[in-house]
Parts: C-alpha cells; sequence; structure tokens
C-alpha cells in the first residue's frame, strides 16, 4: 500500500506520474486522473490517465502521427522526469520498461509506416520528451508535490496546478 512505501519511493513515483501529467496537459491532450496509490493489480506504483481524443476521433484527425508521437512523448516522461529532477536515483529506470513498451504501440501501431521510420520516431519523441520535461520541471515538481499531499488527482485539479506554476515564472507553452 502507499502508506506502507518510503518516503523516497513515494516522491520518485510522484515525480515520475507527475511528468506524464505535466506533458498531457503541456501537450493539450489532457488528464483524466494522476495517482501515486498503487494499482495492485497491474502492477503499478501510480499511474497517470489521459485524457484524449476516442479511437474514433483520431480517424478524422489529420495530424494523425503527430498526435501517436506525442502520447510517444508522454509515455516517455515518466522516467525521463526521474532521470533529470533525482539525479541521484538509485533505480531512475523503474517503471521505464512499461513507459517505453506504451510508447512502442503508440509508434508502431499509429504511425503512417510510409511517413517515417519507426526508429525516427524513437528518437524524435525521447529527444522532446527530454527538452519538454527540462522546461516543464517547475510544473512537474509542483504537481509532485500535489500529488505527495493528496495522493490523487483529478484533471482539473492537475491542469490547475500545472497553469498555476507556469504562471509563477512567467513561463510560455512548449508544445512540438
Amino acid at each position: 500500500m502507499a502508506e506502507n512505501r518510503a518516503p523516497a519511493e513515494a516522491h520518485r513515483t510522484a515525480i515520475h506520474e507527475a511528468g506524464h501529467a505535466a506533458l498531457l496537459v503541456a501537450l493539450g491532450i489532457g488528464c483524466s486522473l494522476v495517482s501515486i496509490v498503487p494499482y495492485l493489480s497491474k502492477g503499478w506504483d501510480g499511474f497517470c490517465v489521459p485524457a484524449g481524443p476516442t479511437a474514433a476521433e483520431l480517424n478524422v484527425m489529420v495530424a494523425r502521427d503527430a498526435y501517436y508521437l506525442q502520447r510517444a512523448m508522454v509515455s516517455y516522461a515518466g522516467a525521463e522526469a526521474v532521470r533529470q529532477l533525482i539525479p541521484t536515483d538509485p533505480n531512475p529506470d523503474a517503471g521505464a520498461s512499461t513507459d517505453e513498451r506504451h510508447a512502442a504501440e503508440f509508434i508502431i501501431d499509429g504511425i503512417d509506416p510510409d511517413t517515417e521510420s519507426p526508429e525516427l520516431f524513437f528518437a524524435l519523441a525521447k529527444r522532446r520528451c527530454a527538452l519538454l520535461v527540462a522546461h516543464y520541471q517547475p510544473e512537474i515538481l509542483a504537481l509532485a508535490r500535489a500529488l505527495e499531499e493528496n495522493r490523487m488527482l483529478s484533471g482539473k485539479y492537475t491542469r490547475r496546478v500545472f497553469m498555476k506554476s507556469l504562471a509563477k515564472r512567467s513561463g510560455t507553452l512548449m508544445t512540438f
């Protein structure tokens, strides 16, 4: 249970999930729910639920490849946030294998194979993710603090915390 976790582990999970949530908000996909309450049946320490378009809506989207690229970037954001914000973490890639599998699903299943090779999309998603996580570090930290206090945040509250942090620093939205 979350109550029995070491504070360092709970903080790491909060940073990881906040990384996903921050990019969901920044990229305009939206976040329905973010939590550091373990989802035991799935073996997750926490989770983040996007609010983006449905599969039916994707079929009519012109920029389908761009959407799947953004979703891959969001998938990489959890482990990238831990690597950047907790550089002394003994296991910064914990949870990264699940995130990388999700990114691969978005890229392999979502892109038009005639546009670019999947390897280029992987590299592009990772590079853009790293830049966005670096840019949104204050927002990720604000979301992580809110997660540690509340354990679960609604999408509306996630956006409010993100935008309040961004406004404090006169930040700008970077979306790629």
